[in-house]
């Protein structure tokens, strides 16, 4: 949903009467520090608290790792909602009423469907819990779970259920309670019979039978899918929902929801390859787990990953499908894949014959945590496992999977480049040059406009020629100018593009008493979130001057932009009369707009200081 769906007025009064220090307070504790608080950062680790909160300004900002913004953005970073999701939440906390503004009636139509299935798989789910805990079916059910070490808390909290032996057990129960037959199949808890001998379809028949039942939800927690284990060897072992309205498996992870704030804290995720290696590895502590859905990772888990985490590790069983589907994508995909979108990934690997589960049970989560702090990175997983391979091909597959592993080497940097070609060539006792000759040929393959683009690339500008314009924006940000200090100042006299975008935001700045710096620029991040971070950074960070020496400080910054900006023009003048010089052409008047500049950058400098 596009923000700008709900009323801008409704926005307003939802920021009004929230509360951005009690929405925070719900996931950390916070500790009052002079007009704010102050409490550990939920989206990086730390010890010490640089995570703060104004009340005043209604806006948060990490000094440690720079997140920031107001309590809508909170929100969505916290919890991964979008923006319409977020202030319907925090309006729902306010007691606020957020009306729908243009949609059409089918997608009100489409969303009441939704929430029409959402209701009968939680009737679902409850109807599974109870055939495990209450029925006498259910009994091998639960010997298998506590056979398997699950405790009862872990069962209950990840909702696990069984279902029972019977073709329509599920059918019934469902259409009791008032749900059609194309509820359970839309929901995609039961197939349509199919017709025989001419016959119509009559009635359905339950998909999951005598199954250890895991519920998929979504980030809010509500079940949009299934998937069930059989308690014996007979195939399929486990079976998932089919695609429905609301169940994508390709999008999906199992347990997200209960992954997503550990995650965030901790800045890793590691996904794993099974439902019972995930509730294993939460019931040990080990709660930024998550598994794919019989799939495996492809561009589109990669929206929900980003939320939370930019630091992937994949934990792989050393002889499972997991590991043979790493090293049939990476060279070609995953790389590209993770990388180009920033997200690191490491490889733990387990030990012969083990998976998570059987890990910590035996060992505990230290045993564990000991396998992921030596974890490597994808990279590195991909060239040893190719190579440990390549003495047991033929000639043939041994040049093509060396062509690879060089076709992925050339996506690091020239250092490591060259500690990867040293190795490789011990490894397989080849010339080393030889080997380079081949590199240098996989890199051309693999080279593109992009990479070339950013050598390119000149560098930013220095951190020191921002000052004076940072120092500004944070003084009117925090309410401390009045614009006659700011002597005409125009936003193309900015150097910085990020300074002159939130300057012009500045002069747009309603004249209402009741508008304030903070609120004026807390609409902008909202409609600018590359920004947010730098506004909650100037809106929250202590003046460098005393409240007395405001104006002065003010002024000097100014003249110290506009002393910059005639520097520019000085320079860029002289370049201009230099080349007319050299050509032959009249140079007269530039030589008195050079005086003119020269004269006004001097009384700009002395005004500076």
């Amino acid at each position: 949903m596009n923000p700008r769906t709900i009323p801008e007025d409704i926005i307003q009064q939802i920021r009004e009467r929230a509360d951005i220090v009690e929405t925070v307070s719900a996931y950390l504790r916070l500790n009052k520090a002079g007009q704010n608080f102050k409490g550990l950062c939920p989206f990086h680790s730390e010890k010490t608290p640089s995570f703060t909160v104004s009340p005043s300004r209604q806006m948060f900002h990490c000094f440690g790792c720079g997140t920031g913004g107001d309590i809508f953005s909170f929100v969505m970073k916290i919890d991964g909602e979008s923006f319409a999701s977020a202030v319907r939440q925090i309006a729902d906390r306010v007691g606020i009423q957020v009306p729908s503004v243009g949609m059409r009636q089918e997608r009100d139509e489409t969303g009441q469907r939704r929430e029409t299935l959402l209701q009968l798989n939680d009737a679902a789910t409850e109807f599974f819990e109870t055939s495990l805990w209450n029925s006498s079916l259910g009994k091998k059910g639960m010997e298998y779970l506590h056979a398997r070490g699950m405790q009862e808390e872990t069962i209950r909290t990840f909702r696990l259920g069984f279902a029972r032996p019977s073709w329509d057990a599920l059918a019934q129960a469902m259409r009791t309670k008032g749900w059609t037959d194309a509820d359970l199949v839309d929901a995609g808890i039961a197939i349509p019979r199919e017709s025989q001998e001419g016959k119509q379809r009559t009635g359905v028949y339950d998909r999951f039978r005598d199954r250890i039942i895991f519920p998929i939800s979504d980030l809010q927690g509500r079940v949009i899918g299934f998937g069930g284990r059989v308690l014996d060897d007979t195939q399929p072992k486990y079976l998932n929902s089919p695609e429905t309205l609301l169940f994508h498996k390709s999008r999906q992870l199992y347990a997200m929801e209960k992954a997503r704030t550990e995650a965030t804290r901790r800045n890793a995720l590691m996904v794993v390859e099974g439902y019972f290696d995930v509730i294993a590895l939460h019931q040990a502590g080990i709660r930024n787990v998550v598994a794919t859905l019989g799939t495996a990772l492809t561009s589109s888990h990669l929206p929900l990953i980003q939320r939370f985490s930019k630091n992937l590790k994949l934990v792989f069983d050393p002889d499972s499908a997991g590991i043979r589907a790493a090293l049939r994508t990476a060279a070609t995909e995953m790389l590209d894949l993770f990388a180009g979108r920033g997200i690191s990934v490491d490889v733990v690997t387990l030990p012969d014959q083990r998976d998570p589960d059987t890990v910590v049970r035996e060992g505990g989560a230290m045993a564990f945590d000991q396998l992921v702090d030596g974890a490597e990175t994808l990279i590195d997983f991909v060239i040893r496992h190719s190579l440990s391979q390549a003495t047991d091909q033929s000639i043939e597959a041994q040049v093509k999977n060396l062509d690879a592993v060089l076709a992925i080497i050339s996506r690091t940097s020239d250092s490591y480049q060259s500690l990867y070609l040293k190795q490789i060539a011990e490894r397989l006792g080849i010339d080393e040059r030889v080997l380079r000759t081949q590199h240098r040929g996989a890199s051309e393959k693999t080279s593109t406009p992009a990479r070339h683009a950013h050598k390119m690339a000149g560098p930013p500008p220095s951190p020191q020629s921002g000052k004076a314009e940072e120092m500004l924006l944070q003084l009117i940000i925090q309410d401390k100018v009045s614009p006659e200090w700011l002597d005409d100042l125009q936003a193309s006299e900015f150097v910085h593009r990020d300074y002159q975008e939130l300057f012009t935001w500045a002069q747009a700045m309603p004249e209402d008493e009741h508008i304030t710096g903070a609120k004026h620029f807390i609409s902008f991040g909202e409609q600018n979130p590359e920004y947010e971070s730098l506004i909650s950074r100037l809106a929250l960070r202590p003046l460098e001057c005393e409240e007395h020496d405001i104006e002065r400080a003010v002024r000097e910054c100014v003249s110290h932009i506009r002393a910059r900006n005639l520097d520019d023009q000085f320079s860029e003048r002289t370049r201009q009369m230099r080349i007319a010089e050299r050509e032959g052409r009249p140079a007269e008047d530039m030589h008195t707009q050079l005086e003119a500049l020269r004269q006004a950058k001097s009384a700009y400098a002395q005004q500076s200081g």
